[in-house]
């Protein structure tokens, strides 16, 4: 009897389950919210399972969405379930593409609870034990030069990454890249040289930088311009960058993804092996203390050991991190987080235990923002409006055209700003949700609006009036150049919300000239090298002297 009962209930189990993941065969399509907007996606049903789906149209930022395009439909076909992980830094897409099947799968009349609980959990591979004559932690732009250049010179080269794609900060950046004695400048009749760049540099670090670092760079930037170009980025439209006006800034597109795509293809051509989702967490030394591979966790959970002559270490910022955010840059602790989400400052952990040395001074890439989504939020652009900015007192305190790490300096001591728009210069449309939301805030009159937002009213009304008596005046009180001062005119009125933002870091692992990883007796650590963010200490100071700097 016991035994009939125990297939009737199987039987009846698998009745449920078929039942709820039965399906009207086609295709279906819909959308979900990606970061940059909607992500199309069609799904193809039999009668009884997913059988394909197709990404299509969507604005998502190439090489950022392209790990979970890949990864995400192959994870839900597989095991027939929308309950899968999103694809390490690609979460807005990842999430889009989840939302969108969930979709589909209502409109092919199956159960979207049960797929959102059924499927086969994934078992771990086998440990993996590997050896290369260099290893590289981390994909961004230093990963990917410091790989290229050890393959170029004859090593077997592995270059890990703990995201799900290639690009660290720089393919989430705008593209741009700063450099002196570049064919553009030439081109252009542009008069530069290093030492008028190294200047540049030192003059905003006021005097807190390595020259020789400096120097290093600067001389570099030219040779690395070119290099890029051979390896298929496409660079141009000369412009000034920071409050330099000397020409140098170059843009490789629309955003970062002009450097990492052409370049990661550079170096898989050039036969550098790439490992994503591989997260190194220590660093292997023997007895004499150099460095000679890592220890790493793939996304699965399985342990890879890779044994290497030399270890660099490119792991990016650390902003990405609340506690190394209040330890080694406390005064911007609490801004909104804008860089990428692998920059949680591994490199620093690893090489302080095995003995580096650190350089920090305090200070970030500052920006500035009005909802905590990110870089790319299209709704964050409205912060680069260049009209009245007042604190919460109701006072201006800053040039609000003036360079955007400036801007951010003056922003971080007032916690938080007000971005004023009249009717003429903005319409309710133009801040969608940010209402709702508690970022935007709307009034017929000028009083009215500092009840909203809470500010001083006199002191905001007095501030308004002296604004307007600068209209088209050069702006004495705050040096805004006389063009840029549109005054405030009719309402309606509209006041964002604004508050600092990093999108970057500067200080790190103590390095020397060649990249030696140094300990703090000035020697070298033997087998051990760090490039990018993780080792910019020496280089900058509390604020970021120019766009395409750091990249």
């Amino acid at each position: 009897m016991k035994k009939l009962l125990s297939l009737l209930l199987c039987l009846s189990m698998l009745c449920m389950a078929a039942s709820a993941l039965a399906y009207t065969p086609g295709s279906y399509t819909a959308s979900g919210n990606g970061l940059m907007g909607p992500v199309e996606v069609t799904v193809t049903f039999d009668e009884a399972a997913i059988t394909e789906i197709v990404v299509g149209a969507h604005t998502e930022t190439a090489g950022i969405c392209d790990a979970a395009i890949e990864k995400v439909p192959a994870a839900i076909i597989a095991g027939q379930t929308v309950a899968v992980d999103a694809a390490s830094g690609a979460t807005f897409t990842s999430q889009a593409i989840i939302d969108a099947v969930a979709d589909c799968v209502a409109q092919a009349g199956g159960d979207v609870a049960a797929m959102q609980s059924a499927g086969a959990s994934a078992s771990s591979a086998e440990d993996e034990e590997l050896t290369y004559d260099v290893v590289v932690v981390g994909g961004g732009a230093a990963g990917i030069g410091a790989a290229a250049n050890a393959k170029d010179a004859g090593a077997s080269v592995l270059l890990i990454e703990k995201q799900g794609r290639m690009g660290g900060n720089t393919v989430i950046s705008g593209g741009l890249i700063y450099a002196t004695g570049t064919s553009f400048q030439a081109e252009a009749g542009v008069e530069d040289s290093v030492e008028a760049l190294v200047d540049y540099w030192y003059t905003r670090a006021e005097g807190n930088a390595n020259r020789d670092f400096l120097t290093l760079v600067a001389e570099k930037s030219n040779e690395t311009i070119e290099w890029l170009q051979e390896g298929g980025v496409v660079p141009g439209g000369l412009s000034t960058s920071g409050i330099s006006p000397v020409p140098r800034m170059l843009s490789a597109g629309a955003d970062g993804s002009g450097f990492i795509l052409p370049m990661t293809e550079t170096i898989k051509n050039k036969g550098v092996d790439i490992r994503l989702e591989t997260a190194a967490k220590s660093l292997i030394t023997d007895e004499s203390g150099a460095v000679v591979g890592v220890e790493a966790i793939a996304a699965d959970g399985h342990k890879v050991t890779i044994h290497a002559k030399s270890v660099v270490l490119a792991t990016g910022g650390f902003d990405g991190s609340q506690e190394k955010m209040r330890k080694y840059a406390p005064e911007y602790a609490d801004e909104f987080f804008y860089a990428s989400a692998g920059n949680t400052g591994d490199a620093i952990d690893m090489a302080l235990a095995v003995g580096a040395d650190t350089v920090f001074k305090g200070g970030v890439i500052g920006l500035r923002g009005i909802r905590p989504t990110s870089f790319a939020d299209p709704i964050n652009g409205l912060v680069w409006m260049p009209y009245l900015m007042v604190n919460e007192k109701g006072e201006r305190f800053v040039n609000e055209s003036t360079d955007y790490p400036i801007i951010h300096t003056e922003l971080a001591k007032q916690h938080h700003a007000y971005l004023i728009f009249d009717g003429t210069q903005a319409t309710a449309e133009m801040f969608g949700d940010l209402f709702a939301e508690g970022y935007a805030f709307t009034a017929p009159t000028l009083e009215e609006l500092a009840d909203v937002t809470l500010v001083n009213k006199d002191t905001f009304l007095a501030t308004v009036a002296r604004y307007n008596e600068l209209k088209g005046q050069d702006d004495v009180d705050f040096g805004k150049a006389a063009a840029a001062m549109a005054g405030v005119g009719d309402g309606p009125y509209y006041a964002v919300r604004v508050r600092p933002a990093t999108i970057g870091t500067m200080g790190g692992v103590k390095i020397d000239l060649d990249m030696h990883v140094l300990k703090a007796d000035g020697t070298a650590i033997p087998g051990l090298y760090a490039a990018g963010a993780c080792a910019n200490g020496d280089f900058f100071y509390k604020e970021y002297p120019a766009s395409g700097t750091s990249i």
